[in-house]
């Protein structure tokens, strides 16, 4: 565990304490036991993937996970609404799903805005031309009485460095525009993130849906994260090649054009399987979960970029010259 920046209040020591530090202490390294596992499988499964998803050279390949970014792609597979050949290939982690990008085992798959500029600015050639809605909230765990934010101060929070939720968790807890003290607890898996705040092992975390509504079905509480934070931060990430499969493209636009229409013109009891399949979740998480606003295929706002992009820039993260240029440009350029 890490101590932010700001420092954090102790706890009184008692048997309690020592026993959950202990527990603690189990999970994390469960938790190093489980990620060099998993380095080891996406390195296989996408080595996989790259020998049989790209057989066909015409066929559009998009990565999806389990998230309300993806539902419209969902929507338009399940209805019918490409004309040409799209292959979905399902993924478990975004470790996974990225590497998949970068060894061009598909075409494109929904990134935050973090991830796009981190390939890009490592020289990957790749354009961010449609924005996503996804949606995220912050988990309060159990195991103290926690009701908002301000509630997080002194207890621990999970988060994963260098990514969008650590910059989301940095920008949520704050009292009057500064940092308040916390233990930052480090947990990259997000189903893990999930149990640790049930077993009490969290007191917070941001995460993003469908597990934070799992989460509130299992009896945790939500908060929603401040106004706008959020909301626009991910978009389709493509590999710049893609752009020479014209026909799957215009029907990939098409196809998400009218699912987004059919998202918002049907009621939710008309398409509920399809957010249940993509997201294995229960009817009952399935009918309360909160969706975003979903649009049509926009190119994402440089503004939207900028603030993640400044905290990039103090984190070291990318260099201090680096702009994004030529990242947000049309999928399609039309003569």
């Amino acid at each position: 565990m890490q101590l932010s920046s700001a420092g954090a209040r102790k706890r009184p020591n008692s048997p309690y304490i020592f026993m959950k530090r202990k527990r603690r202490a189990s999970t994390i390294a469960c938790l190093c036991i489980l990620s060099l596992g998993l380095v080891g499988f996406v390195v296989h499964s996408c080595k996989k993937k790259s020998q049989t998803t790209l057989s066909d050279s015409t066929a559009l390949v998009i990565g999806v996970m389990p998230s309300v970014d993806y539902l419209p792609i969902a929507v338009a597979e399940q209805k019918g609404f490409f004309s040409q050949p799209i292959k979905l290939v399902h993924f478990a982690s975004p470790m996974e799903r990225d590497a998949a990008l970068q060894t061009g085992a598909v075409d494109a798959s929904v990134t935050d805005y973090m991830g796009a500029m981190l390939l890009h600015s490592k020289g990957t050639d790749v354009l961010l031309p449609i924005a996503c809605q996804g949606m995220f909230r912050l988990v309060l765990g159990r195991s103290t009485p926690l009701a908002k934010i301000s509630d997080l101060r002194g207890h621990h929070v999970g988060l994963s460095s260098n990514t969008l939720i650590e910059y989301a968790t940095e920008k949520t807890l704050v009292e009057g525009n500064h940092p308040f003290p916390y233990t930052r607890v480090e947990v990259q898996a997000v189903p893990i993130r999930l149990e640790m705040l049930r077993s009490g092992d969290l007191d917070g975390a941001i995460l993003p849906e469908p597990f934070a509504s799992i989460g509130v079905a299992k009896g945790l509480s939500a908060i929603d994260l401040p106004q706008g934070l959020t909301s626009n931060i991910t978009g389709l990430l493509f590999l710049s090649k893609a752009t020479k499969k014209e026909a799957a493209l215009r029907s990939f636009l098409m196809g998400y054009d009218k699912a987004v229409d059919y998202i918002c013109t049907h009621p939710r009891k008309e398409w509920i399987g399809v957010l249940q399949g993509l997201l294995g979740i229960s009817p009952e998480v399935a009918s309360a979960i909160p969706l975003p606003s979903y649009t049509k295929a926009t190119l994402p706002r440089t503004e939207d970029l900028q603030p993640i992009l400044t905290w990039m820039k103090g984190k070291g993260l990318v260099p201090t010259d680096y702009n994004a240029e030529g990242l947000i440009r049309p999928l399609i350029q039309d003569n």
